[in-house]
C-alpha cells in the first residue's frame, strides 16, 4: 500500500468511526470513552505501520477528532480544549489526542529497535536514529509520553490562557488534592446538561455577557441589574443584586448537611434554617453560624459553610477563621472541646485545603469511608446543580425555589 493510500484510508477510518459515535444517543461522557477506548484502538496499528509523521496527524486526524469533542461538550470554537486532556484528578476528561497515541506507537516501535537482542535490529535502530524520529527516542516508555503531555496542558493552562489559568492556578494551590478524584466521579454521574456546563465553566465559555460582547454577538458587555460587567465570577459569586440566590445555594447544601447529621444518634442539632433549632440558644445573637452539632460526651463541632469562586476559596477560609476566633474561645469553656469546621467550597463544588476538618469530623462521627464519600459527592453534585440553575436565571428576576432535594 503507497504512502498516501495510506493516509487516505486513515483519514476515512476516523471519519466514520467517529460519525457513527456522533449518531448515537449517548451521554458525551459515554461517547467520549468509545472514542478513548475503540477509535484509538483502530488507530494503533495504522500508527505503528504507516510512514506518516505527527504534524500530519496533529492537521488531518487531530483537527477531525477534535471538531467532534467540541459538538458532544458544546465547547466553541473560541475555547480551549486543553483542560479536557488533564487527568481526572485535575478536573479533566483524561482525553488522548490520537497525536499522542502516535507517539506512543511510535515509542514501543522504536523502543523495540533500540533494545532488540539481535545486533542487526540494532544496528537499524542506530541507523536511523536522526532528527525525524528523535522525538520518539527521547521516551522510554508510554507512561513518559503521558506525563509529559498532561504536564504541557497544565502548564498551558496555568500560564498562557489568562480566565482558565486562574481556575487552575487557584485549585492547584488551594483544593484539597484528596478529594478531587471524587469530583470527577460526581461530574460523571451529572445529566449532559449540566456536565457540560461544567466543562464550558472550566473553559469559561458560557454565554456570560462579557464573553458574548467579546465573541461580537452582544454590544454590551453589563449586567442587566448592577452594570458591572457581566463575567462568570460575577453571574455565580459577584452580583451584588444575586445574593438571595447565592444564600439559596448555600442552604441547599446546608440543608444537606443537617438532614445528614439529624439521623446520627444521641447527638444535638442546632441549624440556622427554617425547622430547626437556632444555633444563637447556644452561641447568642453576636454570632450565627451555619451549623452546631454537638455529642453526648459534649464534644461540640462548629460548622461555618461558604460557597464562593474559585480564586476566593482561601480568603473565604482566613476570613471565616478570624470571624469566629472569640466564639471558639468563648465555647471551649462549656464543652470537653471545641472544633471549629471551617467548610470552603467552590461555587462549581471544590473543596479548599482547610476542608479536612471537615473529613476528620465526618470520621470522628463514626461514618465509614463509603459514606463519606458518599456525603462529599453530594455536596459537589448540589453545589454544581444550584450553581448551573443560577446562572440558567441569569439576568432574570429570581422566584425563590425550594431548597434542592436530590
Amino acid at each position: 500500500m503507497t504512502n498516501e493510500k495510506h493516509k487516505s484510508e486513515v483519514i476515512s477510518l476516523i471519519d466514520e468511526l467517529m460519525s457513527e459515535i456522533d449518531l448515537k444517543p449517548l451521554h458525551p461522557k459515554n461517547k467520549i470513552l468509545l472514542y478513548s477506548r475503540y477509535v484509538l484502538s483502530k488507530l494503533s496499528w495504522h500508527f505503528t505501520v504507516a510512514t506518516i509523521s505527527k504534524t500530519w496527524v496533529v492537521e488531518n486526524i487531530d483537527s477531525s477528532v477534535n471538531k467532534y469533542i467540541r459538538k458532544w461538550l458544546e465547547v466553541p470554537i473560541s475555547g480551549t480544549l486543553s483542560n479536557v486532556f488533564l487527568t481526572r484528578n485535575k478536573f479533566g476528561l483524561n482525553i488522548l489526542p490520537a497525536s499522542v497515541k502516535f507517539i506512543q506507537c511510535q515509542t514501543v516501535l522504536r523502543n523495540a529497535l533500540k533494545t532488540s537482542p539481535n545486533d542487526s535490529i540494532n544496528e537499524l535502530w542506530k541507523s536511523t536514529n536522526n532528527h525525524t524520529n528523535i522525538q520518539y527516542d527521547s521516551y522510554n516508555s508510554t507512561k513518559e509520553v503521558l506525563k509529559t503531555f498532561h504536564s504541557q496542558q497544565e502548564n498551558k493552562l496555568r500560564n498562557c490562557l489568562k480566565c482558565q489559568g486562574s481556575f487552575f492556578e487557584n485549585v492547584s494551590k488551594f483544593s484539597l488534592s484528596q478529594l478531587n478524584a471524587i469530583w470527577s466521579v460526581a461530574q460523571s454521574k451529572l445529566p449532559k446538561n449540566i456536565f457540560n456546563f461544567t466543562i464550558r465553566y472550566i473553559n469559561n465559555t458560557l454565554p456570560t455577557r462579557k464573553n458574548l460582547s467579546r465573541w461580537g454577538i452582544s454590544s454590551s458587555s453589563d449586567c442587566s441589574f448592577c452594570l458591572h460587567p457581566e463575567s462568570l465570577l460575577h453571574v455565580v459569586a459577584g452580583c451584588q443584586h444575586y445574593l438571595e440566590r447565592f444564600t439559596w445555594r448555600h442552604d441547599c447544601i446546608l440543608n444537606f448537611l443537617a438532614k445528614t447529621f439529624q439521623s446520627l444518634n444521641e447527638c444535638k442539632l442546632h441549624v440556622d434554617l427554617p425547622g430547626f433549632e437556632s444555633p444563637s440558644i447556644i452561641t447568642g445573637d453576636e454570632y450565627r453560624p451555619d451549623l452546631l452539632f454537638s455529642t453526648s460526651d459534649k464534644h461540640l463541632y462548629v460548622v461555618e459553610l461558604t460557597v464562593g469562586f474559585e480564586s476566593n476559596l482561601t480568603n473565604n477560609v482566613n476570613r471565616k477563621k478570624a470571624k469566629y476566633k472569640n466564639l471558639i474561645r468563648e465555647l471551649d469553656q462549656n464543652f470537653t472541646s471545641v472544633k471549629f469546621i471551617n467548610l470552603s467550597v467552590s461555587s462549581l463544588g471544590v473543596f479548599d485545603k482547610e476542608c479536612h476538618t471537615f473529613v476528620k469530623m465526618l470520621n470522628e462521627l463514626g461514618l465509614d469511608n463509603q459514606h463519606q464519600q458518599y456525603c462529599i459527592r453530594k455536596i459537589i453534585s448540589i453545589a454544581i446543580r444550584s450553581t448551573y440553575y443560577i446562572f440558567c436565571c441569569r439576568n432574570k428576576e429570581w422566584t425563590n425555589p425550594e431548597l434542592m432535594n436530590i
